[in-house]
């Protein structure tokens, strides 16, 4: 901090406080005096050419004050930029009305997980790696970086956003990467590799968060200034006293069993051979999620066909299909998967030869509704 050499002690113990409140386990500073006294908690862990060293590398000079964490990356990261922000409100530095907008586009792919002991995706698993970095996507998975971004103004995020994986290879790459054996992989994302091979086109997104940029245009505090009805931090509601007790006809009502209901065999079905499915199916539920209303003649000729649409699902799974092939669809498939190789696509002159006209390498469509302006 140019020129603070000078902190008060009060100054002092509020900063390491609120750095604690972070997450750090203290804070270590030193105070670089004008005459050149060199005033620090450090004195007696370093040695007076350590300190002059440290002092250099961070730029220093006499009158300053400098504060620094050590402990794991993420946690020094976290400290440090609190701790910045923190400052800029103790001096004073805030302009107010000024808006500082910026994109931040250098997300890594993973972070590494002492809980579970390995690397798991920072952002989630479908965002794609960038193509400069796949190189280390098995051998060295920190230093690969994801095409992600976000829109921040005055250090609170608006929005954020992704180019999405699009390449089948490269999605299976990141969930091996993750863990993941090829049965889960095949088990719980089989739908989506199978999807990849039908040529999905590149493609990504980006969402504006319309509270926070509601909050900054208002010069409100917190989000919860803007938002209509806002819930405590137990996420419970004022207005509607949410969470409440609710009974067991309401229960029943949205088909909903409490987890101690079914331990104690609390008349749920836990095996489907207990009752015939069809049996249990409520259809006039159905008729109000469904905003419809049948006639008694209607509604017996539909339970008797859902009846029989059920009967026949259960035939099915009581077949042994032991060896035989899956089946993706019942028609034949050809020349729709892409190839091993990938043939290179068409120029965006190629592309628009033909075109009546274009504009800055896109096709110029004629307006279907003219406006007055």
């Amino acid at each position: 901090v140019p020129g603070k050499a000078d902190f008060p002690r009060s100054s002092i113990d509020e900063l390491t406080d609120f750095a604690i409140s972070e997450g750090a386990k203290g804070m270590a500073w030193i105070a670089w005096r004008e005459d050149g006294e060199i005033y620090s908690i450090l004195d007696k862990y370093f040695t007076e050419e350590l300190m002059r060293e440290l002092l250099e590398a961070v730029g220093a000079k006499p009158g300053d004050f400098i504060l620094f964490s050590a402990d794991q990356l993420k946690v020094v990261r976290q400290v440090s930029g609190a701790i910045r922000l923190h400052l800029a409100d103790m001096l004073d530095l805030r302009t107010p009305g000024e808006l500082n907008f910026s994109f931040v586009v250098d997300f890594p792919m993973f972070e590494y997980s002492e809980e579970e002991g390995r690397y798991v995706a920072q952002h989630h698993p479908f965002t794609m790696p960038k193509t400069e970095d796949l190189q280390y996507l098995e051998t060295e998975p920190e230093r690969v970086g994801s095409q992600a971004y976000d829109l921040v103004l005055n250090g609170t995020e608006l929005g954020s956003g992704s180019i999405r994986i699009h390449d089948r290879d490269i999605q299976a790459r990141i969930f091996r990467q993750l863990g993941l054996s090829e049965e889960a992989i095949r088990d719980r994302f089989g739908f989506l590799l199978d999807a990849f091979r039908f040529g999905t086109p590149p493609h990504g997104g980006f969402a504006l968060g319309l509270d926070r940029l509601v909050m900054l245009l208002a010069g409100a505090p917190s989000l919860r200034e803007v938002i209509a009805f806002p819930k405590l931090s137990n996420a419970s509601d004022p207005l509607t006293d949410a969470p409440s007790t609710v009974d067991q006809l309401q229960l029943d009502e949205l088909h909903i069993a409490l987890a101690a209901d079914v331990a104690a065999g609390g008349g749920v079905l836990s095996d489907k051979k207990d009752a015939p499915a069809a049996k249990t199916f409520d259809l006039r539920h159905l008729e109000q999620l469904s905003s419809l209303m049948l006639t008694e003649s209607e509604r017996a000729s539909m339970q008797a066909e859902i009846e029989t649409l059920i009967d026949f699902a259960d035939q099915m799974a009581d077949l042994d299909t032991t060896g035989a092939e899956a089946t993706r669809s019942m028609i034949r498939e050809e020349h729709i998967f892409q190839g091993e190789e990938r043939e290179p696509s068409l120029s965006q002159t190629d592309a628009l030869a033909n075109a009546a006209e274009s504009e800055d390498g896109a096709f110029v469509v004629p307006a279907a509704v003219e406006q007055e302006l």
